[in-house]
């Protein structure tokens, strides 16, 4: 039974507009006075770092007056409502499950608490999978990756990711490594010398991947 593991934002979902829209009418509906001020550039990039983890000591107090505001709160709400699917992800992920795979969203956690998993259900993605998975920092992906490995040590593992970089800490040779590319992030050239790393542009491919495998597994039984 061949494992799949599916980064979410970037690879199934586009998020990018989204978010983009969800910050400036969070900002709007609970700090409308800043609008036309010169503080709305400052509330914007605040919010904006403090969604991706990077918020930096700069702007720490302007997202306690977010938080106070209810800001951040109103921007989780807004957001998935703005998400869209790529073309092809739910049908992808249904046949994989149609075929017996086991499928997996195997993502990064949001800064917010439970981010991801309020987005999932939100946008009604969340029963899509057998399991759903997410992690912070590169740390704690690599102990729950090898949790994985421990519950399943002799499947192959197919890894669907935008992030290439995440990529480059995988040493485990049963796991193919396939980049979804997303023009929001650069290649890592290292990862098209290894024999276990694919490059696709659409999501669609994954099925004819999927293909293949069970093309190879039916000739190794013979």
């Amino acid at each position: 039974m061949t494992v799949y593991l599916f980064d979410f934002d970037g690879t199934l979902v586009d998020s990018t507009g989204a978010v983009e829209k969800a910050l400036r009418i969070a900002i709007e509906k609970t700090v409308p006075a800043v609008i036309e001020s010169d503080l709305y550039e400052d509330y914007y990039k605040a919010l904006a770092l403090f969604i991706k983890g990077k918020l930096t000591y700069q702007y720490l107090g302007v997202i306690h007056e977010l938080v106070a505001q209810g800001t951040i709160h109103e921007y989780y709400k807004l957001m998935p409502r703005y998400i869209k699917d790529f073309p092809h992800a739910r049908r992808v992920i249904r046949e994989l499950r149609a075929r017996g795979r086991r499928v997996i969203s195997f993502s990064g956690e949001h800064t917010y608490p439970g981010g991801k998993v309020i987005f999932m259900k939100r946008t009604n993605w969340y029963d899509e999978f057998d399991e759903v998975i997410t992690f912070r920092g590169t740390k704690d992906m690599l102990k729950k990756f090898e949790n994985l490995r421990e519950l399943y040590p002799d499947e192959p593992f197919v890894w669907v990711d935008d992030s290439p970089s995440r990529f480059t800490y995988i040493l485990d040779e049963n796991t193919l490594l396939v980049q979804k590319a997303s023009p929001y992030k650069s290649d890592v050239a290292l990862l098209f010398e290894r024999q276990n790393f694919l490059k696709i542009r659409s999501i669609r491919e994954v099925l004819e991947i999927d293909d293949g495998l069970f093309a190879f597994a039916e000739e190794d039984k013979t």
